[in-house]
């Protein structure tokens, strides 16, 4: 009996897989992350499409922009950098709640007043607010 030898030639990145990974995403390689700050963001973005087996660890340590302000301002941990993961990772398309997604990438605007702000902010809370009024009213309350 002769040794029989397979060879296959293997390309970086290996087109096969990846298209099982962007037919199949549940079915991805599984990826953790220990990051904070925006320097994922945009690889989270394109990953989502590969795999749904990855886990961020984003520290809360922002310093700058408007986490460091709402940081100051409500004496919490910096969640700017954990937003924008979520962002980055979310299903943008119609099956996955588009309004959602405006809802939390809405900012507010940094050149309001303070009455502007606490105006707009108490009309979302109140759920009187176009932001809000695109979901249905849950339990039919």
């Amino acid at each position: 009996m002769s040794d029989l030898t397979v060879r296959r030639a293997v390309d970086m990145p290996d087109p096969l897989r990846i298209g099982r990974y962007r037919r199949a995403p549940e079915f991805g390689p599984r990826v953790l992350f220990f990051s904070g700050g925006t320097a994922l963001t945009e690889i989270s973005r394109a990953l989502k499409y590969y795999t749904h087996n990855s886990i961020h660890l984003v520290t809360p340590f922002d310093s700058g922009g408007s986490s460091a302000k709402l940081r100051h301002a409500f004496d919490m941990p910096s969640i700017g950098d954990l937003r924008s993961r979520l962002m980055a990772l979310a299903d943008e398309t119609v099956t996955g709640h588009p309004e959602i997604y405006s809802l939390f990438g809405y900012r507010l605007p940094k050149d309001a007043s303070a009455a502007e702000l606490t105006d707009r902010l108490a009309q979302i809370i109140h759920g009187k607010d176009p932001l809000i009024d695109v979901f249905p009213t849950p339990c039919g309350a």
